[in-house]
């Protein structure tokens, strides 16, 4: 059998070259269609539970690149928690391009009410801008130094923690989900509530900082009044200072240093 000219040879691998950039280009083309077809299902889905709602009405925003849930709201003349409820975000600072937003145009009923961070059966919401309270850095200081007298702490420690957490900000969440000016998780606030039987909502300002303070007062009386470790805990948590030393000691310091300024 005689071997194939090269020429031959070239019109072969011509040939199969062609056929595999076709074949790559009809995958890819499909694999877009699913894309778009799976884009449009979840669309759908989302705009049926909104047209369920019968107190919410969505004009459909899609998101582009370099957008902001933040940005979106300022120019619908919306907030960030109502973008946030009405498209189930959990997490503000996530959303992706080509994403589509419901833009509520009419309130969901509850009049525009102050929410409660914190559920009926004492789980604290994650995320929960509609609940987060404002405060002046002077109702800050204040309501700081007062809780630190009732707690029996030094007032320039609590000052000190809060201004490393939050510069004594209220109306902030941080994108770990640490909330308001102690900068407390959701998790932490609710265990605090249940060791002390009390019901704190951290979204407010007196209880977050009465949520802080009982807590950096537990780590006292736990590292009986070590100031490296209770400051160091407050940042690590008990258990790994307890378990394991202080690796933070970059936060020890400025906590310390910020103490110093407060005296």
């Amino acid at each position: 059998m005689p071997f194939p000219s090269k020429q031959e040879i070239t019109s072969v691998l011509s040939a199969h070259n062609l056929l595999f950039h076709k074949t790559h280009r009809l995958v890819l083309i499909a694999f877009t269609i699913c894309l778009l077809l799976g884009s449009v299902a979840v669309t759908a889905v989302l705009q049926a539970a909104h047209a369920s709602n019968t107190s919410t009405s969505c004009s459909w925003y899609t998101i582009h690149g370099g957008d902001s849930l933040s940005g979106i709201a300022a120019h619908y003349h919306t907030s960030v928690s109502a973008l946030a409820q009405a498209n189930h975000i959990r997490n503000v600072n996530m959303i992706y391009a080509g994403q589509r937003l419901c833009i509520p145009q009419h309130s969901s009923g509850n009049g525009g009410g102050h929410h409660s961070g914190i559920q009926s059966d004492g789980t604290v919401r994650w995320y929960a801008y509609d609940a987060l309270a404002s405060a002046t850095r002077g109702q800050v200081e204040a309501t700081l130094r007062q809780t630190a007298a009732e707690y029996h702490l030094p007032a320039n420690l609590v000052l000190a923690i809060a201004w490393q957490e939050s510069g004594w900000t209220q109306h902030v969440i941080a994108r770990d989900g640490g909330i308001g000016v102690m900068q407390l998780m959701p998790g932490t606030a609710m265990d605090l509530n249940r060791s002390a039987g009390m019901r704190r909502d951290p979204y407010q300002l007196s209880d977050n900082i009465h949520l802080g303070a009982s807590y950096l007062r537990m780590l006292w009386n736990g590292f009986h009044g070590n100031l490296d470790k209770v400051v160091s805990a407050y940042n690590e948590g008990g258990y790994a200072v307890q378990h394991r030393g202080i690796f933070n000691w970059s936060y020890v310091h400025s906590v310390e240093s910020l103490m110093r300024q407060y005296r």
